[in-house]
Order: structure tokens, then sequence, then C-alpha cells
């Protein structure tokens, strides 16, 4: 059997419509994974939300009864309603003048015999404090009141070193603020005790049944929830506890609705790769046997040129304008390259001068080091900085130092060797990065420059700017790593340049192995 190209693209066509329907089941499977997966993580991070929320009410709640503990006049008048035996009228009206405004369900005063001197009337409240107040001074915790679930802060009170008693504020938990929990997290929370919802944003669900499973799942009236138990502060024996949750039938209508969307892609994906085929298989031709063979190139990286053909039909055109994209393409290219090339050279050099800046300075200097340290040479870092540069500028203006700026850079280009490299560090400071034989190379080198600075100075409009430089020169520690003998060969440095600024300028100082400093001389090198 002949296999024509006819042939082969049927084939091409019927095995891109089988992958197509492979990878769409699983990309499927794979995307139920990953929905699943998120949802579990979505109810982790969101309970750890809640519980974060749960934290900060129990510190506010806290932090109230601290404020109520700590008041003076409270205290005052509960020693003398507490040691002195005075009534307690006074001080249920100052609490209620003073702290009625606190946004607490109940509030209770009890004194260390466990006389409670303010709110006799929760008595439930009561016990529970005095056994909490037996083990700390102050604390939160939750217990199960008469209008439900109440968080408890509680907090010891003490008068000039006397321990009084405990104050103790509550917050109810009950249907408005479990409907704000669910508002901040989109799920279901459920106040369970003993086996049973005694209070749930799913009003539905109070009363029923609710016995947590170890995946970590539990069924409510015939649906099944994914939960995660929220921490509460204090004992958790006998409180009730409380969990977040949300429904797995959700959960699965949104994995069933990707399902149809997957479904709609794969009917459309097909009948698209059937009518594409059927395109191809009717107007294949030789343009676009090259079409293809050119864009194989494109994709591999090239960018081939291709001689436009006479157009007859529109593959000769579609052949036409890709030829005219490769050779837009490779204009682009080229501009990218140039700009490529501009911006990495602005990154690393100074605009005034055109020498190096900081910046690559820090790049630099691990290679010129590892170069030095292999063979055996003397790194040299010579520090300069134009004399009185602040005179030059007040005297000529800034348009008169940048002209001294630029004089003095193109002076260290000229003088300096090709594989020196040059820093502009700030300001008027300039560093030499050059690698000798001896010591001795880098302040000969200073030297030169310091003699030529001074015999070619800057000018502005036909105005002569003389200058001269001080110079700086200290030699790379090979036993440092390289950014620590960066730091030293600038502080060495900078400490000749100093030396030879306070000795009067227009000289170079050495700094050498015995870390002393001394002035140089052309004479002084043999």
């Amino acid at each position: 059997m002949v296999r024509t190209y006819r042939f082969r693209l049927s084939a091409y066509t019927i095995a891109l419509l089988m992958f197509l329907m492979l990878t769409l089941g699983y990309t499927y499977e794979y995307s139920r994974g990953v929905i699943l997966e998120e949802a579990e993580n979505n109810i982790t991070s969101t309970a750890q939300v809640l519980n974060s929320n749960l934290e900060l009410e129990e510190n506010e709640l806290l932090h109230y009864a601290e404020i109520v503990r700590d008041d003076l006049r409270i205290k005052e008048y509960m020693f003398m309603t507490a040691k002195v035996g005075t009534d307690n009228e006074a001080l249920v009206a100052l609490l209620d003048r003073q702290f009625g405004w606190l946004p607490v369900e109940r509030q209770i005063v009890i004194a260390n015999n466990g006389r409670v001197l303010v709110g006799k009337e929760h008595t439930d409240l009561a016990e529970h404090v005095r056994q909490h107040q037996a083990n700390a001074k102050a604390g939160v915790f939750y217990f199960q009141g008469r209008k439900g679930l109440e968080m408890v802060a509680w907090a010891g009170v003490e008068y000039e070193g006397i321990s009084l008693g405990a104050i103790a504020l509550t917050h109810l938990l009950n249907g408005a603020w479990l409907e704000q929990l669910r508002q901040t997290s989109g799920g279901y929370i459920f106040i369970e005790d003993n086996g049973a919802i005694q209070l749930s944003t799913l009003a539905s669900s109070i009363g029923s049944e609710f016995v947590p499973k170890p995946n970590g799942r539990v069924i409510v009236a015939d649906e099944t929830y994914r939960i995660r138990r929220l921490m509460l502060s204090g004992p958790q024996k006998h409180a009730p506890r409380i969990w977040f949750g949300a429904s797995e039938k959700e959960l699965l209508m949104k994995l069933e609705r990707h399902s149809r969307l997957v479904l709609l892609f794969t009917i459309a994906g097909c009948l698209a790769i059937l009518w594409v085929g059927l395109a191809i298989i009717r107007n294949f031709n030789k343009p676009l046997t090259q079409l293809m063979h050119m864009t194989r190139k494109v994709a591999s990286g090239e960018l081939p040129r291709m001689k436009k053909s006479v157009p007859r039909n529109e593959i000769d055109m579609l052949y036409n304008q890709f030829a005219e994209m490769l050779q837009a393409l490779r204009e682009k290219q080229q501009e990218i390259e140039i700009a490529h090339k501009e911006l990495e050279q602005t990154a690393i050099t100074d605009s005034l001068t055109r020498l190096y800046n900081r910046r690559h300075l820090q790049e630099v200097f691990p290679r010129v080091l590892s170069q030095a340290h292999r063979e055996s040479l003397h790194l040299a870092g010579i520090l300069l900085d134009i004399d009185h540069f602040k005179q030059i500028n007040d005297q000529f203006g800034h348009l008169g130092g940048d002209q001294c700026l630029i004089q003095f850079s193109r002076i260290l280009r000229d003088t300096c060797r090709a594989n020196d490299y040059i820093f502009r560090i700030g300001g008027e400071e300039f560093l030499i990065l050059s690698i000798h034989d001896n010591q001795q190379g880098g302040q000969q080198l200073a030297e030169k420059i310091r003699d030529i600075i001074e015999t070619h100075p800057a000018s502005l409009n036909d105005t002569v700017i003389p200058m001269t430089t001080s110079a700086g020169v200290s030699h790379a520690d090979f036993s440092l790593s390289a950014h620590e003998a960066l730091s030293h060969l600038l502080m060495h440095a900078d400490k000749a340049l100093y030396a030879a600024k306070i000795s009067g300028r227009n000289q170079v100082v050495a700094h050498t192995e015995d870390k002393s400093l001394s002035p140089f001389t052309a004479n002084a090198v043999s």
C-alpha cells in the first residue's frame, strides 16, 4: 500500500485526535486531584485564619480584663469591699460607670475567699473562674454557659502587694458571632459538645450527631463535610469544641462543572482537528511544506531567509507574509541585541565619565583577584581624588567640575594599560585595579598619573582649570575572601589617600605590608 501524504495526514489527524482525548482525560483526572488537594489546603489555611481571629478575640478580651484590673479606683473599692467589708454597691456603680462601655456579655468580681463581689447572679461563671483562679494569675478559657458557649478572660487583682481576687469578662459565641465567622471563612462553623451539634451556621444541622472520622471528615444530615478543629485557649476537657467545615457536595459540584467544561473542550478540539486535517489534506502543496520546514527552523531558534514567490493563492500569500515576518524578526533581533548591549554598558558605567561604576566593581573584583592569585602577581588598588574639587566647583561652577572629571577620566584611560580596570566610585573619587609583577608597579602607575594630571589641566570656554590629584595605593590580601579582600583593599587605600591629603596633597602614599603609610616618589623605586 502506497502511503501518500493524504494517507499520512489522515493517520496523523486520527493519532492527534487520540492524543487529544488521552491528554484531556489525563487533564481531567489531574484537575480533579488538584481541585480536591486545593480544597484541602484551602480548608487548612482558612482554619488557620480562623484560629488567628480567635486568638485576636481572646487577646482583646484579656486586654479588657487587664484594663479593668489595672484601674486604681477599682482596686481601692475592691479592697474596701473584700478586706474591710464595706458594701459592694460603690464597686458595682464604679464598674458600671467606668467600664460599662466594654463590649462584653457578662462581668464578675470574685474575692480570694470565693465571695462574689460583683455579678452574684452569675453563679455558673463564678464557679469556673474559681477553678482557674487557683492555678494561674490570668488567662482565657471557654465553658458552656446558660446562653451558650462563652469565651472567658480573667485577671487576678492585687493592691499594695495584697492579692484581692479576680475580675472576669465573657464574650458570648452566639449565632451572630458564628455568622460573622462564616462570612470570613466562606464555609460552615459547628459548635459541638458530647458528639452533638449545639450551634451552627448550618441551621438544619443543630442537634444532629457529630462524630469526626480519623480522615478529617464528618457526616451531618447524610452529607459529608471536610473539617478542621479550631484551637481554643484553656483546658478543653469538658468544654465544647468548634469546627470549621466545607461541604464535599459543593466541592464535587465544582468538579462537575469542570468536567463539563473539559468535555466541551474535547468535542470542540476534536471537531477543530478534523476540520483542520481535512482542510490540510485538500490544500496541501509545496509552499505549505516549505512553511512547515521554515517553522521547524524558527522553533529551533533560527531565522532563515526566504525568497518571496509570485502570489497565486492564499498559501502563497501566507508564504510571503511569513518571509516578511522573518525579515522583521531579524531586524527586531538586531535592534534588541544593540539595545541589550547599550543597557549592559549603561548598567556598569558612569554616565559622565564612561568609566566603570561601583556596582561593576563588586562584580569584577573576584575575577581580577583570582587572576592575580593564580599567576602569583600583585593586585594593586589605586584610589585617586581630585584635590580641592569643591573649590573648583565653587570657582568654575559645576560645568567646570564636570570638565575636570571628564579630563581626569580621559587621562586615566590613556595612561592605564588595557588590562587595568578603572572605576568612578563616587564624586571625584576614582579607583584603578592594576596587576603587576611587584608592589612598586602600582605606585609607579599612580605617580605617572599624578604627574600627567598636574601638567594637563582641564578647560571650560577657553578658561584653564588647573588640577592635581592625591592617590593612595594598597594591595590585595589573597588570604581573604573576595568580599573581605575588597573591603580591606579599599580601607587601606582610603587611609593612604587620607595621609596624602593631610601631607599637602598632590602626592602618592602607599600602604605597605607592615601596615605603615609612606609617601612615594619616582626616585624611591630602584
